[in-house]
């Protein structure tokens, strides 16, 4: 128990390490790093209370035993919802719309329900445990439905990420199936090794590869606006162009905003740098996670997706204007948000990465020019 003691409290300390350096991140309004965060959070309370437990079991103070009997129905209820968390972030990091959440959330969470019921009402009924008069620990009648519905979304999640994989890039594949692996070993083996805590240093493992990894993300990330730097790119294209199989068309958009310098001199920097933002959130509701969405300087973008037609650009397009309208409709600015944009099919067998951007940024330019006649 004393080593069990020991790698708990470890536990707390590199979550808490992580959970800090989290709250430095400059995406802390990212849906998916709050959800990340509440994980971290549970999972921490949940290695308290396994500190507290150890130290209480077989004691005979006033508050043992209530500590003992509330404490472990509320943490059967945390283990669940951890899990259910974790569901959640991989359904924002896949779609990146809460609506499809919703529309099945009445059905994903009848499991949760009926292990945050049983769990709560353990302590009269003994469901998933009691406390014996000596305040041992004694697994209930029930205590399998309790893993069969936490269990059923670390399967969910995996299936999730398994026959949605074409909708996120090759490397973030791996990272996301293999954070529930840790904590579904370790709870096998607790299960089988009765008295053994492993489910919550087993998670912390998880956390600890996924925050390395999510670091490793960040460093391709531009710092304003949370999208890949032009090295990225430089690097992703150079890929691409060596790539002699594509399946798929490759797709690719020149994007510029409209008058930003004029924006910037006029209304100053702060807003120019709020205007980059909203534009990047515009980008990131639009594009899907396997597209890869860069800012190359200033207020230009590129765009590269992997489509079947010329028609999906079109629709990214349409979406991406039908998210700025939005925008520009709820807006406190003093003018609209307008972009540019230059886009079309590439071919790598004929045109070098190079000639490409040259290509949609000279259809970009086209546009622009063309609402400037327009206009005057």
């Amino acid at each position: 128990m004393l080593t069990i003691l020991q790698l708990s409290i470890y536990s707390v300390f590199i979550l808490v390490f992580i959970l800090v350096s989290l709250k430095r991140e400059y995406h802390s309004k990212d849906i998916k790093i709050r959800v990340f965060r509440y994980m971290i959070i549970l999972v921490s309370l949940c290695l308290l209370m396994d500190i507290l437990f150890i130290s209480l079991e077989q004691t005979s103070y006033f508050f043992t035993r209530p500590i003992l009997v509330y404490g472990n129905a509320i943490q059967y209820a945390l283990t669940c919802l951890t899990v259910f968390l974790w569901y959640l972030y991989n359904e924002q990091f896949i779609f990146n719309d809460l609506s499809h959440f919703k529309k099945w959330m009445k059905f994903t969470s009848i499991p949760l329900i009926i292990n945050l019921s049983l769990s709560l009402l353990s302590p009269w009924f003994g469901f998933f445990f009691t406390i014996t008069s000596d305040n041992v620990y004694v697994r209930g009648n029930l205590f399998l439905i309790s893993a069969i519905t936490t269990y059923f979304y670390a399967v969910l999640t995996a299936f999730l990420i398994h026959i949605h994989r074409n909708k996120m890039r090759r490397t973030d594949y791996l990272p996301l199936m293999f954070f529930i692996l840790p904590p579904a070993f370790g709870g096998i083996l607790q299960m089988l090794n009765y008295g053994i805590l492993l489910i919550g240093p087993s998670l912390t493992f998880s956390f600890l590869v996924a925050f390395v990894y999510i670091q490793s993300k960040n460093m391709e990330l531009d710092f304003l606006t949370g999208l890949y730097t032009r090295k990225e790119l430089e690097n992703y294209t150079d890929i691409l162009s060596k790539q002699k199989n594509i399946k798929k068309y490759l797709g690719g958009m020149m994007i510029d905003i409209d008058d930003f310098k004029k924006i910037n001199d006029v209304h100053g920097h702060d807003v120019g740098d709020k205007v980059l933002r909203e534009v990047s959130d515009v980008f990131k509701r639009s594009f899907r996670n396997s597209d890869f969405v860069s800012r190359i300087g200033g207020d230009e973008f590129v765009a590269v997706c992997e489509v079947q037609s010329l028609k999906d650009l079109e629709i990214i397009v349409q979406r991406i204007r039908g998210h700025l309208d939005t925008i520009n409709s709820l807006s406190h600015y003093p003018f609209d948000i307008r972009l540019s944009i230059g886009y079309d099919l590439w071919d790598t067998k004929s045109f070098s990465k190079d000639e490409f951007m040259i290509h949609i940024d000279k259809k970009m330019y086209f546009e622009k020019d063309a609402k400037k006649l327009i206009l005057s």
